[in-house]
């Protein structure tokens, strides 16, 4: 009988501590890079692990690192609640009830986005050479498997991405996530099923149906009736126990917990559980942006790094990397995904300004094609040459998603679009104390300084706030339209001592709006104000200087300089 015995401790806090130091010290070095900190910690692993330092110092790696099952099992655990959080967390970064209600364009981009790399990736992988298979005749599962992970886009690397490019915000940046979110949802039904029928051993009509009716019922089920009874707990939560006790946290882990139990009962891989419920839960009206950021700095802070961490320490990567293989599953799935995507933007009929940019929101691989792989790998689906190659490209995959992604921006950017911004579209309001009542206002304000219908304004800028709220954090929310007709772009901008409850992310309330109005005709327009206003805000300095000035005139002449002085800006102004 294994007993974790007072060493067995000791050794696993040392290893928690070396791993939790060295990962986020890594991370925030490739933050000021502006790179994905899941590289830092896959390099983490890579470099403690036995390629590095078991080949050069192999005594002491074992000390710490011991190859005995009792001390794999404590720290595996900790890497399980991380790979099980991070899809939770995913899930909630999902409103999926906001994005069905906008399904139209998303669910077409989303489809051709899915089919075009299954179509183009499943042959190339068929015929790989047997050596690159676990199992021979398995080959057909293996060749899906590999598809489908080609399918599977990363959505919190895009969502980072797109936010700190200042265009998360934006009507572009909604389609991306809604797309996103329903590929994400698909992808894991159809990889859950392909694992399920892995695991089976035989290939069995009537166990695939079953495992098709029992997941998607799963999912209905839980996007439904589950959804509603969620929403009625965290309610009574809310408002009998309080808001900042801790216990909403505590039942959203109860939750993942108990889905991630379902799932494995009915057949069904837990991490899809923990998915759904992370689904489930963010779609309950009581959790906010802030509660969504207590969770995510909870499962990013200590136990994804663990995770993928665990990655290098168990697998020699440098000897098992396959330039070759790394190549073809990276080309392959970058430009599947981009052609996917491009396709589904043109059926969608999005404005071929924007195709380019919606096509490279969905390459990244990200941290879900390392999870799947990692699945796989477990399931002994895939070896550990395929594995290694998986977890390279979707790194590869993720570090040029950001840069490609700006240099796509600011070709957009070059073309030049007009905007009115006068000292009267400057004003202070402190009698407004909600987010209703100072949107009232300000849309009074701007349909009658361009003349539209009061109602046709406010529809436009509350249907967008219903999508997705337009608070960044920093008290600084941007509102917007895209109205038909306009010939130029206006600019609004409101001061108020109040902090407004604007469901911001860092749970600070707003002070300071920035309400654009664009050309429908012109999405580039939206897209460069909005991006321009959000890199002026990030500056701190810039941000303390708009927040302390109080007169409308200043404040007015402190933004036309600063976007009229700021080259990446490329906006022309007018009084």
């Amino acid at each position: 009988m294994n007993v974790i015995t007072e060493h067995h401790l000791l050794i696993f806090l040392l290893q928690f501590a070396l791993l939790l130091g060295a990962c986020k010290a890594v991370g925030f070095l490739l933050e000021k890079i502006h790179q994905p900190t899941i590289t830092g910690d896959v390099l983490v692993g890579l470099i403690l692990g036995p390629a590095i330092f078991g080949r050069y110092a192999p005594d002491l790696q074992l000390n710490i690192f011991p190859n005995e099952p009792v001390q794999w099992a404590m720290l595996g655990t900790v890497a399980w609640f991380g790979n099980l959080f991070l899809l939770m967390e995913t899930g909630l970064e999902i409103n999926f009830s906001k994005v069905w209600k906008q399904r139209g364009d998303a669910i077409k981009l989303s489809f051709i986005d899915l089919i075009v790399p299954l179509a183009l990736c499943f042959l190339p992988f068929y015929f790989l050479p047997s050596s690159y298979l676990v199992d021979p005749s398995q080959r057909t599962i293996f060749a899906l498997f590999i598809a489908s992970v080609m399918t599977i886009s990363a959505l919190p690397v895009a969502i980072r991405g797109l936010k700190e490019l200042g265009v998360l915000k934006t009507d572009m940046g909604f389609l991306i996530v809604s797309a996103l979110t329903i590929n994400d949802i698909v992808g894991w039904v159809i990889f859950t099923i392909i694992l399920g029928i892995f695991a089976h051993g035989v290939v069995e009509f009537a166990f695939v149906i079953r495992l098709i009716v029992l997941t998607l019922a799963f999912t209905l089920v839980s996007l439904t009736l589950l959804k509603r009874i969620v929403d009625k707990a965290i309610t009574l939560i809310h408002t009998k126990i309080g808001h900042e006790t801790g216990y909403k946290t505590t039942f959203i882990v109860i939750i993942g917990m108990l889905m991630g139990a379902i799932t494995l009962k009915i057949g069904i891989h837990s991490l899809f559980g923990f998915f759904i419920a992370g689904i489930v839960v963010g779609e309950a009206k009581h959790i906010n942006e802030q509660d969504r950021h207590t969770i995510h700095r909870m499962v990013y802070s200590i136990f994804v790094p663990i995770f993928f961490a665990k990655i290098g320490l168990q697998i020699n990567i440098l000897a098992n990397l396959d330039i070759p293989l790394v190549a073809l599953i990276t080309i392959l799935g970058v430009a599947s995904r981009y052609i996917g995507a491009y396709l589904g933007a043109i059926w969608a009929k999005q404005d071929k300004v924007n195709l380019s940019s919606i096509a490279i929101s969905h390459t990244a691989g990200g941290e879900m094609h390392i999870v799947v792989a990692m699945l796989a790998y477990s399931a002994k689906l895939i070896n550990e040459r395929v594995f290694v190659s998986v977890v390279a490209a979707s790194i590869f995959s993720t570090i040029i998603f950001g840069p490609w992604l700006s240099l796509n921006l600011r070709k957009v950017r070059n073309k030049l679009v007009n905007f009115i911004f006068s000292k009267g579209d400057v004003f202070l309001d402190n009698s407004s104390s909600t987010k209703d009542e100072l949107l009232k206002t300000l849309i009074a304000k701007a349909a009658n300084r361009i003349g539209v219908p009061e109602s046709y304004l406010k529809n436009e800028v509350l249907t967008r706030e219903d999508q997705m709220s337009t608070a960044v954090g920093r008290a600084v929310a941007f509102p917007h339209a895209r109205l038909k007709g306009l010939n130029s772009s206006k600019l609004f901008v409101v001061k108020t001592d109040y902090g407004i409850d604007w469901d911001s992310p860092d749970g600070i309330g707003v002070k300071l709006v920035f309400f654009t109005i664009s050309p429908l005709e012109k999405p580039e327009a939206q897209l460069k104000l909005i991006q321009s206003l959000s890199m002026l805000v990030r500056n701190p300095k810039n941000l303390a200087k708009l927040m302390q000035t109080r007169d409308t005139g200043k404040l007015h002449n402190l933004l036309k300089s600063h976007l009229a002085e700021c080259d990446d800006c490329l906006i022309a102004t007018a009084t």
